[in-house]
């Protein structure tokens, strides 16, 4: 392997495209000074891959490219090409020939090819490193590196080595893996510290999801036995009002019976009464009895007709009997007055107990909404705590951190002061003392390494901070994601509906395509019920065909809601606000809110209602905190579990917080990247101040670089003080502005703990209740007493009734008994009559006598059978009014029953579906009696209900729950998915630890690699060093040594040089060409024990004399034989062993020409 050809194309003089061929053995490239001659070797050290532009003679890299002359323009880009013959393979490329070319353009951009194949910087390292090549290029010696050399330090000593052996590109693969380490070691910390903070949110997260697992079971235990136990009691209420409506129906059939057989027997009383009044009978009794008073004798019939006449107009007619007296009436009356006025009192009495009840009702709506308030501003009390004290305890470290960071200021600042004032001594001290000021310099520079370092732990300690501020950044953005899975989880958790997405037509959930204004999804939850979680249809078809689609199978019950709709405007209400201008969503679900307003409070919704703008029939209004107020309805209560509406606004706040904190996350990324590069570049202080203290013994003997470099430390001092002074003072600035900051945060913190917080009452709404019981209770009392008053009222008004028509009877009967007396008051007139007449009608008498008789009897006999008829009928109605009076109170005692009963039946329904929220339908269907209660276990089929059983279950279930205390209900799905993050974790470290073990073992055979090339390498170069150090200091001695022979990892190497009869114990004391003989040495040494394939001489020989020249020249002529060389030189003596010349001279455009020629050709042929 050997270098080929170099074509130089707008590189520094060579504006035209120059090409060197070169030639196997020695190649030397001579000129006046200022041709261009070094800028050979600068191309040859570009194109591999030279990055320092120091190193190329350049203050830029864009120094490399022609920049001009008077009568040539400069040129955009320089390109570099090196051919190298690889005919034996020495690269390990599958090519004959290499060529390698780098491009630099004039913005900067940079290309590397390899055989005109596009490769990175690392490639052509990487292929020229398994030659000897690499970062150090030792093979180049350009002008003044020979010293450098000399003075360079044992370690850097070390790498000329390293690199000659080949060791770099081992170490470069062990610095690669030991970066992999680092940035594994910071991942397995983040990891550990991400896996430490989820275990100590596991531990109490766990109990919490194992005290909401308890709770879901035993909840499910108290809904089942619960359910079980009011189903019973439905049942039972209704098998009793079943009972008791069959009982009235039979009480009102017999009543109706009753009463028709009393309504035949009072019109049968009516005719006997009516016909009981003829005067048949009177009329028979008179004929016989005149008949026979004439038939006694005349004398007794004028006696007896005196007698009739006279008795007759003396006779009263009040003969008849009088049983229902004014006074019985009078009392009647005034027992219904009493009853009546009794049932007002009561119905008064009844009309206070509901008041009272509807008042302490409305008393128990306002202690729950006061005690829900109190909850609230209880809650917020604790929130606003919490975040006080996290401000506080922010501010306190920024307080603290502040101050630290003034203290670190204060020191760095007196430090270099210090160090100014010691250099501005070390100056005065260089100028009047002369060499004896080294000593001082060195002193100031030992000072400036001890700063610096000071200086890198300072910035250590900032990185490390910095790092931990990021580490519990991370854990609050892995905290904050944990919270967004958790709520993502529990929005898409299956809800028990089928899932329709597959139907056409079918857009999603409801809640998904509304958008509401924040602060508002609580009242638009609450306006659309349960509606928030149907399904949206795009139209009616489609709903159409997703309710054919499931018709006919036993799936779950789905709400559907149509997405098309008309228009759905609302008119505006002062005060509140129409749902529909919060919400934005298809205009199917916005008609679902017409009709409905949003108010901020109850205040709001007392000045709706109470306004002069009457509402229109059917609004609703719904608060911010989710209260119902419609025209007939009210609704109220936190209870109901929270809405997707609710969990979409609380996911997208965590998502919100997320996104803030992972903004912070990477500012806290960028400082810490910061700190990073601040500690990189203190590092590389510490390092330039290391070889600025190697540099003294240099310094020491050039007294005026002395004084320019302590001037220059000087004003750089002068310069960090005026830093430090700026950043004390920003430093100051930033500590008073934390400690008011942390003051402030302390004064709010303080007063808002003096603060009271809420507390809820919970005993009063407990007495509030059981007076509500009691008060109920009373009225139940109340009303049934009422009920039996009314009663009393109906049966007072019967007995009236009853009393005036017998009342009515006896004075017709009494008009009766009148009727006779004028009767008989005319048959005396008329007796008279026939006392005139009596002789004439004796004879007719006598003949009537016998027919009337037998008319007497026969009318007697009728009248005897009527009367009896009569008083029958009498006793039977008087039966059948008690009969009906029995019915009718068990009638109205029944219906009092059958109410109380319907009562019962209608609140425990009610408290049903306010607890289990299950309708009379559901409740009976699932719940009932009848059915089997399921056994723990699946094999069970089940047992009979038994109250019992079921009460007791209840009271233990109930018992338990409450013994659990506070559950939450996100608990289970937080805890579920933050165990899966810690699992995940673990496998992370798990790998992450497998992996840093095996880089571990990497780098330790890589240390095993490198301490045996080394060894042998340097072995082979003090052999080297021991045959050609006699050469050029002939009878003087020289050997290289290890600084730590026992660490060939990080051991350096000391040269020791002794020219014959000298005692010289420092190099920097040799003189310039010894130095120069010196550093030849020790890199001909290392090209003899480890031979490269060319090596780059730059007037290497430029000090020496001609006898130590021509001993250089005889290694130079050892080394042809296996490796290439390239020697600059103005020394004729060099130009006689080469094979090949170039000539290159700068032309008067400024350009560099090269002329060449093969000597050994020449030679041959002059020969």
């Amino acid at each position: 392997m050997h270098l080929k050809s170099l074509t130089l194309k707008g590189f520094k003089s060579f504006a035209q495209p120059t090409t060197f061929a070169f030639e196997p053995g020695v190649t030397c490239v001579v000129g006046p000074n200022g041709s261009g001659k070094s800028n050979v070797v600068d191309g040859l050290a570009w194109v591999m891959g030279e990055q320092g532009a120091k190193t190329l003679r350049g203050g830029s890299m864009e120094d490399v490219i022609f920049a001009g002359t008077t009568s040539k323009a400069p040129l955009g880009r320089a390109e570099v090409m090196l051919t190298i013959d690889n005919s034996d393979g020495a690269l390990p490329i599958d090519y004959s020939e290499v060529t390698i070319s780098r491009t630099l353009f004039r913005n900067g951009a940079s290309e590397y090819a390899i055989n005109k194949e596009p490769v990175r910087l690392l490639d052509v390292q990487e292929l020229l490193s398994d030659s000897g090549l690499g970062r150090e290029m030792h093979v180049i010696v350009g002008q003044g590196q020979l010293d450098q050399v000399l003075h360079a330090s044992p370690d850097d000593r070390r790498r000329f080595i390293e690199e000659a052996a080949g060791i770099l590109k081992h170490r470069r693969r062990k610095e690669k893996t030991q970066r992999k380490l680092e940035s594994m070691q910071a991942n397995l910390t983040r990891l550990n510290d991400l896996a430490g903070e989820i275990r100590r949110q596991l531990t109490p997260l766990g109990r919490q999801a194992d005290i909401a697992k308890q709770a879901q079971s035993i909840q499910a235990v108290v809904r089942d036995a619960k359910a079980r136990v009011l189903a019973d009691d439905v049942v039972a209420l209704g098998a009793a009002i079943a009972s008791f409506h069959l009982n009235e129906q039979e009480r009102a059939t017999e009543r109706a019976a009753l009463g028709d057989q009393a309504d035949s027997g009072r019109r049968r009383i009516a005719e006997l009464e009516a016909g009981a009044g003829n005067d048949d009978l009177d009329k028979a009794r008179s004929t016989d009895f005149a008949i026979r008073r004439v038939s006694e004798g005349l004398k007794a019939l004028e006696s007896l007709a005196t007698e009739r006449a006279g008795g007759a107009e003396e006779e009263s007619p009040e003969s008849v009997l009088h049983t229902i007296s004014d006074e019985v009436l009078a009392d009647l009356a005034e027992d219904l007055t009493r009853a009546g006025a009794a049932v007002s009192a009561h119905e008064a009495t009844v009309g206070n107990i509901s008041a009272r009840l509807a008042t302490d009702k409305a008393s128990l709506v306002a202690l729950d909404l006061h005690s829900r308030d109190t909850m609230e501003a209880a809650d917020a009390w604790d929130a606003k705590a919490r975040a006080l004290e996290a401000s506080l305890e922010r501010a306190r470290g920024h307080a603290t951190s502040s101050a630290e960071d003034l203290a670190r200021q204060e020191d760095a600042l007196e430090r270099a002061r210090e160090r100014a004032a010691e250099l501005e001594r070390a100056l005065e001290a260089v100028q009047s003392g002369g060499r004896s000021s080294s000593d001082i310099v060195a002193q100031a520079f030992e000072q400036a390494l001890a700063e610096a370092e000071e200086l890198l732990r300072v910035a250590e300690e900032t990185e490390q901070a910095t790092r931990s501020a990021l580490h519990q950044l991370e854990r609050e953005h892995e905290a904050l994601a944990a919270t967004v899975s958790a709520l993502d989880l529990a929005l898409h958790t299956d809800t028990g509906d089928d899932d329709l997405s597959e139907h056409r037509g079918v857009t999603g959930r409801v809640s998904d395509a509304l958008t509401v204004t924040p602060g508002y999804e609580t009242a638009i939850a609450r306006a659309l019920g349960s509606l928030t979680d149907a399904f949206l249809v795009e139209s009616r078809s489609a709903a159409l065909e997703v309710v054919s689609a499931r018709s006919g199978s036993e799936t779950a019950r789905v709400e559907l809601v149509i997405a098309d709709a008309a228009d759905t405007a609302t008119a505006e209400v002062p005060g509140v606000m129409a749902a529909t201008q919060l919400v934005t969503g298809p205009a199917g679900v916005l008609a679902l809110l017409r009709g409905t307003y949003v108010a901020d409070d109850i205040a709001a919704v007392r000045g709706a209602w109470g306004g002069t703008s009457k509402l229109p029939s059917g609004v609703i209004v719904v608060t911010k905190s989710g209260d119902v107020f419609g025209e007939h309805v009210v609704q109220t209560g936190s209870g109901q579990a929270r809405s997707r509406l609710e969990l979409a606004a609380e996911r997208d706040s965590a998502h919100t917080d997320l996104t803030l904190r992972s903004v912070e996350l990477e500012r806290a990324r960028f400082a810490a990247a910061e700190a990073g590069d601040t500690k990189t570049a203190t590092a590389e202080k510490v390092t330039q101040a290391r070889a600025e203290l190697r540099a003294a013994d240099v310094k020491r003997a050039e007294l005026s670089e002395q004084v320019s470099s302590a001037r220059a430390s000087l004003e750089a001092a002068h310069a960090e003080i005026s830093r430090l002074e700026e950043h004390f003072r920003l430093a100051g600035e930033s500590l008073e502005t934390a400690r008011n900051a942390h003051e402030s945060a302390r004064e709010e913190h303080e007063v808002f703990l003096a603060t009271e917080r809420p507390v809820i009452d919970h005993a009063q709404r407990q007495e509030l209740v059981e007076l509500l019981d009691a008060v109920a209770t009373e009225e139940v009392d109340a009303r049934i007493g009422l009920e039996g008053l009314r009663q009393g009222v109906r049966q007072a008004s019967e007995s009236l009734r009853v009393a005036q028509a017998r009342k009515a009877e006896e004075e017709a009967a009494k008009a009766r008994e009148e009727a006779k007396y004028r009767d008989r008051v005319a048959k005396a007139k008329r007796a008279r009559a026939v006392l005139g007449v009596l002789p004439n009608v004796l004879s007719l008498v006598h003949a009537s006598v016998e027919e009337s008789a037998s008319a007497l009897v026969r009318a007697e006999a009728h009248r005897q059978a009527s009367q009896g008829e009569l008083t029958d009928l009498r006793a039977k109605d008087a039966t059948l009014r008690e009969r009906l009076a029995s019915i009718t109170e068990s009638v109205h005692s029944l219906e009092m029953h059958i109410y109380e009963k319907k009562l019962q039946r209608t609140t425990l329904l009610e408290r049903v579906n306010l607890e289990l929220g299950l309708s009379e339908a559901l409740l009976l269907e699932e719940y009932s009696p009848d059915s089997l209660v399921p056994g723990d276990s699946e094999d069970d089929e089940g047992t009979p209900f038994d109250r019992v059983v079921q009460e007791a279950r209840l009271a233990k279930a109930s018992k338990q729950l409450d013994q659990l205390g506070k559950v939450n209900p996100l608990a289970l799905e937080e805890f579920n998915a933050l165990e899966d993050r810690h699992t995940f974790l673990k496998e992370q470290l798990e790998d992450l630890s497998k992996t840093r073990k095996d880089l571990e073992s990497i780098m330790e055979d890589l240390d095993r690699t490198m301490q045996t090339i080394f060894a042998d390498a340097f072995a082979d170069t003090q052999r080297a060093f021991d045959e050609v150090f006699p050469i050029l200091f002939p009878g003087g001695t020289g050997s290289l040594s290890l600084t730590a022979p026992d660490d060939l990892l990080t051991t350096g190497i000391d040269v020791s040089v002794r020219p014959a009869g000298k005692k010289i114990e420092r190099l920097s004391l040799l003189s310039g060409g010894e130095r120069s003989l010196a550093a030849v040495a020790l890199l001909i040494a290392i090209f003899k024990a480890r031979p490269s394939p060319f090596y780059i001489l730059d007037e290497v020989e430029a000090a020496l004399d001609d006898a130590n020249l021509g001993r250089l020249l005889s290694v130079i002529e050892s080394l042809r034989k296996d490796s290439q060389l390239i020697v600059i030189t103005h020394q004729k003596r060099t130009m006689e062993i080469a094979d090949a010349l170039y000539g290159v001279s700068m032309r008067a455009d400024g350009v560099s020409a090269v002329v060449g020629q093969r000597v050994r050709e020449q030679e041959a042929l002059a020969s």
